[in-house]
């Protein structure tokens, strides 16, 4: 190997192959101008020319086969293998020579480099995978453990963009170097790109092996690396592990799982390592399939909103109705929501099916009221859409696209433990909502961690009492204790009530006699279709004890 000037050739160093090869002694090339004919070196100036050239425009390694004239005057096939680097501003190339015995010679150089990543030295991930596959094939003969790393370093695009290319690419070589130096000869290394490298590790007989194995990697990379004018920096690993045959998949699917571990390990904190969890990913791609199935529902129409009947139990009057979403599953008919949004409310599939149920309920609200049919309707929202910066904007473009329904009769429904994620966000939110004549309302309320000041500072116009303590609140006495304390906060608060999960007879005049007139529940209506609901508002008849005055069932 030898660096040259690429301006007029002059032999900067050389290492002593390049000259015993050429069949001079070392101080006869370095300081003299190989590249031209001086030294005889080039049997064709232009070859020499085509090489150069290509060199200074590409700048990436660019082998080239070429007769050479050796001291001696004999004439050999030679590859030669150059690639532009600047030392201190100056362009220059590195040579490496070598001759060519045989077009055989040729083609089995050709296949190296082909595997080989040109920087380090270091197997590519083409010749990882064929290792991969031999030592799983010798595995299957003889036993053990193959522990298949997938390794990241973070830092070294730092040092290159305030140090320089070639600074950063110092950085990679050493860790190249502490890697190989740190593993067994039968282990392989390999450079996947940029800082990611991997790392085989065969034969293990435990787990206790493989751990050491893995710390000595670490702690080689963690130690300071050199920098120019005596600077030290340090670099970040994280490390991904899958060991087979416990995960027993074909080999890419191996360097895939070992790259999921990397990834967690990232996120977690640097210079450690995680094992990949087979069943994590499992219920990781499973979820994905179950998403992506979602979203072609979406896109097909499979989605439908059914509508459970609001009534105020003191007047008799159906008020509105809360909208809730149903999958028309094509083999499993039709899913209820729990079966499907806890998937959806953490993905950004979130907002397209919660933008999807706004115009919907709107829609709705807009034919129902062409009908004479004039109801207020409860949506149920996701924090990933309300918190969402254009949620607003979005919310205007879906009520303008419906002017038949009459802003004053959308009410979304805000989870309590979501809104006191970002308070403040979600009170800007709500206050921009009420200047486009939107309500809101506090859904599952007593089931999160709020305070009366947070209650205070959330300009919502409704309260929903959550069901699971209205269900057991006749025989429960803490569940009954909490309804009258959630009656009482409301009231104080100048908050209308909604009581949900009312599903016997027996709930309805005890919720009255406490002060909630408004329910929703089976023991008044089951959600259905929204054709259905004009005739069930139509035949609704009020039990007659329900219209007494207030206190009058209390007393009785």
């Amino acid at each position: 190997m030898a660096l040259v000037r690429l301006r007029d050739g002059c032999v900067l160093k050389a290492s002593r192959s390049f000259p015993e090869y050429l069949g001079y002694g070392r101080d006869e090339v370095v300081g003299r101008t190989t590249l031209p004919d001086d030294l005889g070196f080039w049997v064709d100036a232009r070859h020499r020319r085509q090489w150069l050239e290509t060199i200074e425009r590409d700048g990436e390694v660019v082998d080239f086969e070429t007769p050479t004239r050796r001291k001696d005057g004999a004439i050999v096939a030679a590859l030669l293998s150059g690639k532009r680097v600047d030392i201190d501003g100056e362009p220059c190339v590195l040579v490496d020579v070598c001759e060519i015995e045989e077009r055989d010679n040729l083609a089995g150089r050709q296949k190296r480099v082909a595997y080989r990543d040109p920087l380090t030295g270091l197997p590519n991930r083409l010749l990882l995978g064929d290792r991969l596959r031999q030592a799983i094939g010798q595995n299957q003969r003889s036993g053990g453990r193959i522990a298949v790393c997938s390794l990241a370093l973070d830092g070294v695009e730092e040092v290159a963009d305030r140090f320089g290319h070639e600074a950063g690419n110092r950085l990679l070589i050493e860790a190249a170097r502490r890697l190989k130096a740190n593993v067994r000869c039968g282990d392989t290394v390999a450079r996947l790109g940029g800082g990611e490298f991997a790392v085989l590790l065969s034969g293990l007989t435990s787990d206790d092996e493989c751990h050491t194995a893995l710390d000595r990697l670490l702690g080689a990379l963690s130690a300071p690396y050199a920098l120019a004018d005596g600077l030290e920096t340090d670099l970040a690993a994280s490390v991904g592990v899958t060991i087979f045959p416990n995960d027993s998949v074909d080999p890419d699917a191996l360097l895939r799982h070992a790259d999921h571990a990397m990834y967690a390990a990232k996120q977690s904190s640097k210079n450690r390592y995680r094992l990949f969890d087979a069943r994590v990913e499992r219920r990781i791609e499973a979820r994905h399939g179950t998403l992506q199935r979602l979203a072609e529902a979406l896109e097909s129409r499979q989605f439908h909103l059914y509508y459970q009947p609001q009534v105020d139990c003191r007047s008799g009057r159906c008020v509105g109705a809360e909208a809730l979403i149903r999958w028309r599953h094509p083999t499993r008919g039709l899913l209820p929501p729990a079966e499907f949004l806890p998937l959806i409310e953490d993905s950004d599939l979130a907002v397209q099916v919660g933008d999807w149920v706004i115009g919907e309920a709107l829609s709705q609200i807009g034919r129902w009221r062409r009908d004479g049919l004039d109801l207020a309707v409860s949506v149920n929202a996701f924090a990933r859409q309300l918190l969402r910066p254009d949620f607003v904007g979005a919310l205007k473009a879906s009520l303008d696209r419906c002017p038949e329904a009459e802003r004053g009769r959308l009410r979304i429904e805000i989870v309590e433990t979501a809104a006191l994620k970002d308070l403040d966000a979600v009170r800007q939110m709500i206050e921009d909502c009420r200047k486009l004549g939107v309500t809101f309302s506090l859904d599952d309320f007593g089931t999160g961690y709020s305070t009366l000041a947070h209650v205070r500072h959330l300009p919502v116009a409704e309260i929903k009492i959550d069901q699971s303590f209205v269900r057991q609140m006749l025989t429960r006495a803490e569940d009954l204790a909490i309804v009258e304390a959630v009656i009482r906060l409301g009231r104080a608060f100048g908050r209308s009530l909604v009581a949900e999960g009312v599903e016997t007879p027996a709930h309805i005049p005890r919720l009255l006699a406490l002060g909630c007139d408004v329910m929703q529940g089976y023991a008044l209506a089951r959600p259905m279709p929204a054709g259905d609901v004009p005739h069930w508002v139509r035949e609704f008849r009020p039990d007659r004890n329900w219209l007494l005055p207030a206190g009058a069932i209390e007393g009785s």
